[in-house]
């Protein structure tokens, strides 16, 4: 397959459907090598086989973004089976349901809910950021990166608050100029974006 990503490695979480799903097989079209994460490896599996099955060339990783442990050997198997990492789309998050009751008000969440909205869809994302940031610098040729938000990054919604305030982490995460020793800069401005559910930074050595 050749396309806009040829030559190019991709490391997708939360592949295994969805949005995940949809965008890496999109990017095997356009000539990415994919490493399709998600927390079974055997769910990310059916989107390998998708991919292969095409022509393409994919792993699934089994992990959870939860876990620094977990996210650096995503990192180690992309490396290890493709040589790089120029590519990233954190993508992987849970809805209110996973967490608790749907529909409740912030004055009704637990305590347990909050921390493991925020544990996947803000923790998850930063663990990834900081280790997929270090892969591209160490390589010295830099590369790009997705995080998922939400318009629930850009509003507030009554009965999840957990879940917006996860996002607006996601949105600031991502609109973050300086990390150490390198410079992210927002490739697409979200009020500009037709669609606003997503940021992308770019990652840049510094001089």
């Amino acid at each position: 397959m050749t396309g806009i990503l040829n030559g190019r490695v991709a490391l997708v979480t939360g592949g295994a459907s969805g949005i995940g799903k949809a965008t890496a097989v999109a990017m095997a079209r356009e000539g990415a090598r994919l490493a399709v994460a998600d927390r079974a490896e055997e769910c990310a599996s059916a989107t390998v086989e998708l991919i292969n099955a095409a022509g393409g060339q994919a792993i699934a990783i089994g992990g959870d973004v939860t876990r620094e442990d977990d996210v650096a050997a995503m990192v180690a198997r992309t490396v290890a089976a493709f040589g790089q990492i120029n590519c990233a789309f954190n993508n992987a998050g849970i809805n209110t349901r996973a967490v608790g009751p749907a529909g409740q008000r912030t004055h009704d969440l637990s305590r347990t809910s909050f921390d493991g909205m925020l544990a996947v869809n803000l923790t998850g994302v930063f663990l990834c950021l900081k280790h997929e940031i270090k892969q591209m610098l160490a390589q010295g040729s830099g590369g790009a990166i997705v995080n998922t938000a939400s318009i629930a990054g850009l509003i507030g919604l009554p009965t999840s608050a957990h879940y917006v305030a996860a996002k607006h982490g996601v949105v600031g995460l991502t609109k973050t100029k300086y990390w150490r020793r390198c410079r992210c800069t927002e490739w697409a401005v979200l009020k500009r974006s037709r669609k606003p559910s997503s940021g992308c930074a770019r990652i840049e050595r510094r001089s």
